[in-house]
């Protein structure tokens, strides 16, 4: 009787303090502080399995080389369908994006979570009808609810996005399409706040059709939102791309015989006027080049009908995508490097003209370091080593003039770790310096009394086979584990396995943890 009664105070302990519920600051406050962002893009969104596009799992020295290089937020494009089971996301897939998660906010980073849908047969925005379909909006719920829960504890700095580029990819809405689509955010804004907590106040953002800009401001003014339960805590999002030719199309196309021939453009605001047709914002139709879309003018006219569409009717915007291939497989010598002097201005021009109507421009990095392939977009090594160098040192620097923040010196990122309490900016914990992924954290077992834990937290030895031990910096178990502060705050966990398991212990900061496997808990000092 005495070691049930045991049992049951050191679950007590360990769950009594939960992390209350805050206010957290608004949209418009949030939007404030999220400067510009960058995107761990062809990694957690590819289905099944986030190494398959060739990009290594997401760490903490990736983050935090974001975060040294600039970048104050991160998006992370996510699949969850092919990740299910029975209808449910799977618990073994929710821990991995939780350990993304983490090391984005343990980097101090706004961190942006969606739903992702292209790779896994479009079985949201390729699907937006003229009416709603009830598997698509059950799923909706349904997803959202476990991602929401998931996280109800985190703080302002995670933010839930609904879609990524939904809807038909067709030139005029109808008004059921929109409709449709509003349903479905409809659904993941009621799903999300559902749940309480931090997501009662959380920051949530819609897309905008297509999220192309022309066709939102179009057909999806503001008065076609669905409702939220609080004022003030939803974002617009949309992405940019242009102009088409310069920035993505990998090939000519050919319309006809009656239409001109569109070629890829090479240069931008660098003119070549030996190839007039090559030259960023050519008019084929015209015949000539149309300098309000090779410069700054053209992400400046965009941008302005989000300040005056969303912004200034109280939506503040994300630019979710922005990004544009190096032409390496096309060009060499001379012309290339015109062409990289003109797409480092296009690069300034667009986070520019974000800047000045108050929009968060958000960096497309696809992880492709090849120089051979047409799909080249890649700005931080992700691939080859070291991880988290900077490969476009002069793309950054002009984006980062943008903000007064000089030229790249990677000088190290201060860990943040509190940011599942809730509430305000997060305080400050270990220093992590350039080409470290976290700060080592010196250990001591204490599976005795003499550690100064409380009584309640004395350890229940398992007599099952449950085994659970540390080695350096890593937890080892033969089942899920768990690591709590002496709050009873979970501060981590592994994945929801019945076999092996580890969980790392790097980052965490200084003080007393208990970790716990079935019932066989070890206590030790991070100091």
């Amino acid at each position: 009787m005495k070691l049930f009664l045991k049992k049951i105070a050191i679950v007590g302990a360990l769950t009594a303090v939960a992390a209350s519920a805050a206010t957290l600051p608004t949209a418009k406050e949030v939007q404030a502080k999220m400067g510009m962002g960058f995107n761990i893009g062809n990694s957690m969104e590819v289905p099944n399995n986030p190494t398959l596009w060739g990009n290594p799992f997401p760490t903490q020295a990736l983050l935090d080389s974001v975060k040294a290089a600039g970048f104050n937020t991160v998006r992370i494009p996510c699949a969850w369908d092919s990740h299910t089971s029975g209808g449910k996301v799977t618990e073994t897939w929710l821990d991995s994006v939780k350990t993304v998660v983490d090391y984005a906010m343990r980097a101090g980073l706004y961190t942006i979570l969606n739903i992702h849908h292209e790779g896994e047969g479009g079985w949201f925005q390729s699907n937006i009808g003229t009416s709603v379909d009830n598997g698509i909006d059950t799923k909706m719920k349904n997803y959202w609810t476990q991602i929401a829960n998931k996280f109800k504890d985190y703080n302002e700095r995670l933010i839930f996005a609904g879609a990524n580029e939904p809807g038909p990819n067709v030139n005029n809405w109808t008004a059921q399409h929109v409709s449709t689509l509003m349903h479905y955010y409809q659904t993941f804004i009621d799903a999300v706040r559902a749940t309480g907590g931090n997501n009662a106040t959380r920051t949530l953002i819609i897309q905008g059709l297509n999220t192309d800009i022309d066709k939102s401001v179009k057909s999806a003014p503001v008065s076609t939102f669905p409702t939220d339960k609080v004022s003030g805590y939803l974002m617009f999002e949309v992405h940019y791309y242009d102009p088409y030719q310069y920035t993505l199309m990998t090939k000519q196309d050919d319309w006809g015989a009656s239409e001109p021939i569109l070629p890829q453009y090479y240069y931008g605001d660098y003119q070549k006027s030996g190839e007039p047709k090559r030259n960023a914002g050519y008019n084929a139709w015209a015949g000539s080049v149309d300098s309000k879309l090779a410069g700054i003018e053209h992400p400046k006219e965009q941008f302005a009908k989000m300040k005056t569409n969303y912004v200034d009717k109280g939506y503040p915007v994300i630019v979710g995508e922005f990004g544009a291939n190096v032409r390496s497989p096309e060009l060499s010598g001379s012309d290339l490097n015109l062409h990289k002097q003109g797409r480092v201005q296009w690069h300034k021009d667009v986070v520019s003209a974000a800047k000045q109507y108050g929009l968060t421009p958000i960096l497309w990095d696809m992880g492709n370091e090849s120089n051979t392939n047409y799909d080249n977009m890649a700005y931080i090594r992700r691939q080859s080593s070291p991880v988290g160098k900077v490969l476009e040192t002069d793309v950054i620097n002009a984006m980062r003039s943008v903000y007064n923040l000089g030229n790249y010196v990677n000088t190290g990122v201060t860990h943040v770790e509190d940011f599942i309490t809730g509430g305000s900016e997060p305080t400050s914990s270990s220093s992590v310096q350039p080409g470290s992924s976290s700060s080592s954290v010196p250990v001591c077992d204490a599976m005795i009394p003499e550690c100064g834990w409380p009584e309640a937290l004395h350890p229940v030895i398992s007599a099952t086979g449950v085994q659970l031990h540390r080695e350096g910096n890593t937890l080892y178990g033969t089942g899920k584990i768990m690591l709590f502060d002496m709050n009873g705050n979970l501060v981590r966990t592994s994945g929801n396995t019945a076999d092996k398991s580890t969980l790392q212990l790097q980052g965490i900061k200084q003080g007393l943890y208990i970790a716990k496997c079935g019932n066989k808990t070890l206590k030790f000092i991070a100091k």
